[in-house]
């Protein structure tokens, strides 16, 4: 398609691809292809969202702002159109699509979810400390035509948290095709790690939405639902980093900040930066709900659904011709034990494959590029070594804190949580206001991977055990943590035969009894029952 009519088509579908003086770069490939035949197509210069258009980065002033759940068409692969949702909006005389929210901590948040859909939506706000009602419940799921309205104060610390649908039943399909944005939150502590290294949002400083899609040979999303996708997850072939198929980032020698979300439905991913054969070293300086307290060199890191990392990687070693590849390494998806333990309940669906889960020839665990990095032209010399600390984060005091036991474990075909099935009115976990937890979370041994959200709530990683060996090998300390365990999350990584200990600080001011959820972010896994009410009690 030749870019004037790429344009035109964008424009009439109302995806606003020209605003404010920037361009949606836009190179078209020749063939669908896969993650794994990556390095045989045109490379594809990745999109950096700018101040408007589609993840554009929406500052939120004292107005409200209003998000449209909508359905429209998005040419994401050979330029032809494939159906897509937007959350569509206009603020400060500006069109965005499912924009980037930034927000200062401290700031009021007023928003409203308007639904253009034909079928219901809500809208959970990841990793945000909101009063159950402006959560994004289930249970406040909205009809076609109907809206709902939220107003809270974000107490967050600086970082990067995101939004998405939590529709009943239909949270998998909805964000699949679209429903999902970053929500960024700044305090002092990020914006001084920004001013020390000298770091420019959108040129230094870039958010990486990291999915996986399944495209037909129109260049159309498939999403499949069938038993296998519904009890394993939807697995998609073509990677896609902010919406954009086969990337590549062309860089300057000098220090980069990498701001990632696995916005995918199931993949969990490995990451590194590979240069030929070798792997280079990186920084992670955060986490699910921000900075670390201070820098962590790392190699490779496990991404799984819905969890964030925020890493520095530093070019200026490197010269102007040099290509660096993002990729996910190799790592045992840990699924192959459960599988073959089904047995007779597996017969009629051993054809669809481990790897092919929607039809996806990019099996779990496979080593595929994310992204290249291209060093195009020489960098100003800039500080490259991060400060010696970042924040300050406050170890929850676990003296008297009650330990309770989730287990993970499947009866039926069916994952479940405590022996429990997701009901709409059942809460099958009661906290009570102003206390501490500990939480055993015990993935059983038959299993597979499973990335758990808490609603709500932050939380810190005390401890894993029984883990398997190629996440012993990145432990940075006696119990067994990963750099990546670090901070405060909101989502967590359990594999299989493993159990990991969190410590929850359920202190808030909200008046009454409040409702959230704790679930597995594999959203097949969620949508199919995975999930459970936690009732956080006044008394």
């Amino acid at each position: 398609m030749q870019r004037r009519k790429f344009l035109q088509y964008a424009a009439a579908s109302g995806l606003g691809i020209l605003a404010s003086g920037y361009l949606y770069k836009y190179r078209q490939n020749d063939v669908v292809g896969t993650a794994a035949a990556a390095r045989n197509v045109a490379r594809t210069p990745l999109f950096i969202p700018g101040n408007s258009g589609p993840l554009g980065i929406l500052d939120i002033s004292d107005a409200p702002l209003t998000l449209n759940a909508r359905a429209t068409t998005l040419p994401l692969i050979q330029g032809k159109p494939s159906p897509f949702l937007i959350y569509a909006a206009q603020y400060d005389d500006k069109d965005y699509q499912n924009p980037i929210i930034r927000i200062k901590r401290g700031k009021q948040f007023n928003a409203r979810l308007q639904n253009d859909l034909t079928e219901p939506t809500i809208v959970h706000w990841h990793g945000l400390h909101v009063p159950g009602a402006m959560d994004g419940h289930p249970r406040n799921t909205i009809a076609a035509s109907g809206h709902y309205d939220y107003a809270f104060p974000v107490t967050n610390r600086g970082g990067m948290y995101w939004y998405h649908t939590h529709a009943h039943n239909l949270t998998a399909k909805q964000a699949y095709f679209g429903l999902a944005g970053i929500f960024m939150v700044e305090d002092e502590d990020d914006l001084a790690v920004r001013t020390a290294l000298q770091l420019e949002p959108g040129v230094t400083e870039l958010p990486l939405l990291i999915q996986d899609k399944q495209f037909n040979s129109a260049g159309e999303l498939e999403y499949a639902s069938n038993p296998m996708q519904q009890m394993m997850g939807q697995l998609g072939d073509t990677i896609l980093v902010n919406l954009t198929p086969h990337p590549q980032l062309d860089i300057a020698n000098r220090l980069y900040r990498f701001r990632i979300l696995n916005g995918s439905n199931s993949r969990i991913y490995k990451l590194a930066f590979v240069h030929g054969e070798k792997k280079l070293p990186y920084t992670i300086i955060g986490t699910d709900a921000g900075l670390l307290d201070q820098p962590y060199p790392a190699q490779e890191a496990f991404l799984a659904p819905a969890e964030r990392l925020d890493i520095l990687f530093d070019a200026s070693r490197l010269r102007t011709g040099d290509e660096i590849a993002l990729k996910s390494l190799a790592f045992e998806a840990m699924n192959n034990d459960m599988m073959g333990g089904m047995g007779g309940m597996m017969g009629g669906m051993s054809g669809m494959g481990m790897g092919g889960m929607g039809g996806s020839s990019l099996a779990l665990g496979a080593e595929f590029e994310i992204m290249k990095l291209a060093v195009t032209h020489q960098g100003v010399a800039t500080p490259s070594v991060p400060p010696r600390k970042l924040s300050t984060i406050a170890r929850i005091d676990t003296r008297k804190a009650a330990v309770r036991n989730i287990s993970l474990t499947m009866q039926r075909m069916r994952w479940l949580i405590n022996g429990e099935s997701f009901e709409m009115g059942r809460y099958p976990i009661e906290s009570r206001r102003n206390t501490v937890e500990l939480w055993d979370i015990q993935n059983a041994k038959m299993s597979m991977p499973h990335p758990m959200h808490l609603h709500g709530f932050s939380f810190q990683i005390v401890s894993r055990s029984n883990s398997p060996s190629q996440v012993r090998k990145l432990s940075q300390d006696a119990n067994g943590r990963m750099v990546t365990d670090l901070g405060w999350k909101d989502t967590i990584l359990v594999w299989p035969g493993e159990t990991v200990r969190i410590a929850i600080d359920f202190t808030n001011a909200y008046k009454g009894d409040q409702i959230y959820l704790f679930h597995c972010h594999n959203l097949e896994h969620e949508d199919q029952g995975m999930m459970v009410n936690h009732l956080v009690t006044a008394v």
